[in-house]
């Protein structure tokens, strides 16, 4: 599935950028859902955004509005108030796919990174950083060699 997006941050002379989902065939399957969603969406115009504010105003979703409804839904599911901001998804995609073991290159290609600024979304865990921990203790153990001098 090709979602095509008409501006993005990583996108500076705002020609649009195609994002490519591919289908999982799965119960989750992107490409399953948005085609479901098609077929019972049939108020929509053809060039109707495809996320709106309200059924009857097909005004697009603001940047501010995916925020708000964030946070909303944050506290409904009872994470707490956090800092749930716009690059939560960003953060969540990066780290799940370095929880998966997805390479460093791979990450930057997929969140459409040019510089590392990825690294900075990448979250470990308690149980990873320990695993690292026991790891770096295991596999590392340093030998001293001091120097003799003789007199």
């Amino acid at each position: 599935m090709e979602v095509i997006l008409p501006a993005s941050k990583t996108d500076p002379f705002r020609k649009g950028i195609t994002l490519t989902i591919a289908a999982s065939y799965d119960n989750a399957c992107p490409t399953h859902a948005m085609r479901e969603f098609f077929a019972q969406d049939t108020h929509r115009p053809p060039h109707a955004p495809l996320f709106c504010i309200g059924r009857d105003r097909q005004q697009a979703f603001t940047r501010e509005y995916v925020v708000l409804k964030l946070q909303q839904l944050a506290l409904t599911a009872g994470l707490g108030q956090g800092m749930w901001n716009g690059h939560s998804f960003r953060r969540g995609a990066a780290t799940w796919a370095a929880e998966v073991g997805i390479s460093e290159s791979e990450i930057q290609t997929l969140g459409r990174w040019r510089s590392d600024a990825y690294k900075r979304y990448i979250e470990y865990s308690n149980r990873e950083r320990i695993s690292l921990s026991k790891r770096f203790q295991r596999d590392q153990r340093p030998t001293l060699k001091l120097p003799i001098s003789l007199p």
